[in-house]
C-alpha cells in the first residue's frame, strides 16, 4: 500500500482513485472464492497454445457463486461508503458515483446480478455483454465492468498460478494472455537485459514478447514502429517508462522498466500510475485495441 500512498501524494489528480484502490485491493487479496482447479492436461495445454487459444478457453470453470456474489457486494459497498465519506461527496460527480454504486448494490441484494455468468467475457476483456446487462438493469456499465472484473480476479489469479507451469517452454507470440485471453495491458522490460514481457492485468500472467513487434497486428516493419516518452524527451534512453506505437494499426502499449516482474496484484496500480502515458498516446491518435483470439 506504500506505493498507493506515494502515488496519491505525487499525483494529486489520482488521489481519490489511489485511496479507493487502497481500500479494495485488500478485500480482493483476502477473498476466497473456493476455486476448483481447471481441468486440462499438459498435452491439451500444448495443443491449445499451438492453435493460439488461451488455456482457459472453452473449459468448464468452477467456483462458488455465493462467494463471488459476496465479494462483489463487498466491493460495491466499499465504493459506496468511500464516496459517502469523502468531504466533497456533495459535488455532482461524487453524488452520481455514489448513486451508481448504490444501484448496483441493490441489484446484487435483489439477486438480479450474477457475476459468474459474465466470467468468460470478463476474462477475455469483452465488454459487450456487461454493457447489455447494465442497460437492461439501468446500471452504470463502466462501474459494473470494473466491479465484476475485480470480483473475479481471485479466481483468475488462482487459475493463473495453477496453469503457468503447464505453459512453460511453449511459444506464445500473441498480445493476448495465454491464460485468460485478455489483451495485455502493459509491457515490462525485465532484468538487466531489458527482456520485453507482456503483462495481463486481469489474471496477472507474464510472457515474453518480441522487442520490435506490434502486439496488436504483428507489424515488424521498424520504420512504422515508434516510441514516445514522457515530457518529450526521446533522447533519454534510460527512461523508466515509455509508449510503444504502431503506425499501421494505430495501437499503443505502455512499457515500464522493471528489474523484477511486478506482482500481479500491483499491476492495476502500475496501470494507474502510468495513466499520463495513455493521455500522451491518445492525444496523438493512438488507441488500445482488443486482440482477437
Amino acid at each position: 500500500m506504500q506505493h498507493l500512498r506515494a502515488l496519491a501524494q505525487d499525483l494529486p489528480h489520482l488521489k481519490d482513485v489511489a485511496q479507493l484502490y487502497e481500500i479494495i485491493l485488500p478485500i480482493i487479496r483476502d477473498a476466497d472464492l473456493h476455486v476448483k482447479p481447471a481441468s486440462i492436461s499438459p498435452v491439451q495445454a500444448r495443443t491449445k497454445m499451438s492453435e493460439g487459444l488461451p488455456l482457459l478457453h472453452d473449459i468448464d470453470l468452477e467456483l462458488d457463486m455465493q462467494s463471488v456474489h459476496d465479494l462483489m457486494l463487498s466491493l460495491t459497498r466499499a465504493v459506496e461508503t468511500f464516496g459517502e465519506n469523502k468531504q466533497s461527496y456533495k459535488d455532482g460527480d461524487e453524488k452520481q458515483g455514489i448513486a451508481a454504486a448504490r444501484r448496483i448494490r441493490m441489484a446484487l441484494e435483489a439477486n438480479k446480478l450474477n457475476a459468474v455468468e459474465l466470467l468468460p467475457d470478463i476474462a477475455a476483456g469483452r465488454k459487450s455483454l456487461v454493457v447489455s446487462l447494465a442497460e437492461r438493469l439501468q446500471l452504470d456499465a463502466d462501474l459494473l465492468w470494473i466491479l465484476t472484473q475485480n470480483a473475479l480476479k481471485p479466481a483468475l489469479y488462482a487459475w493463473r498460478r495453477q496453469l503457468t507451469s503447464l505453459a512453460k517452454g511453449i511459444p506464445w507470440h500473441k498480445g493476448s494472455c495465454f491464460i485468460c485471453g485478455a489483451t495485455a495491458t502493459m509491457g515490462e522490460l525485465q532484468k538487466d537485459t531489458r527482456e520485453k514481457h507482456l503483462r495481463c492485468v486481469q489474471c496477472g500472467a507474464d510472457w515474453k514478447f518480441s522487442r520490435l513487434q506490434c502486439m496488436y497486428c504483428g507489424n515488424e516493419d521498424h520504420p512504422t514502429l515508434g516510441f514516445m516518452y514522457p515530457e518529450n524527451k526521446p533522447e533519454n534512453k534510460i527512461e523508466k517508462m515509455r509508449v510503444e506505437v504502431c503506425n499501421k494499426c494505430n495501437g499503443y502499449l505502455k512499457v515500464i522498466a522493471s528489474f523484477a516482474p511486478t506482482p500481479p496484484e500491483m499491476l492495476p496500480v502500475e496501470d494507474l500510475a502510468t495513466l499520463h502515458l495513455d493521455y500522451i498516446a491518445r492525444d496523438r491518435g493512438y488507441a488500445r485495441v482488443i486482440v482477437q483470439q
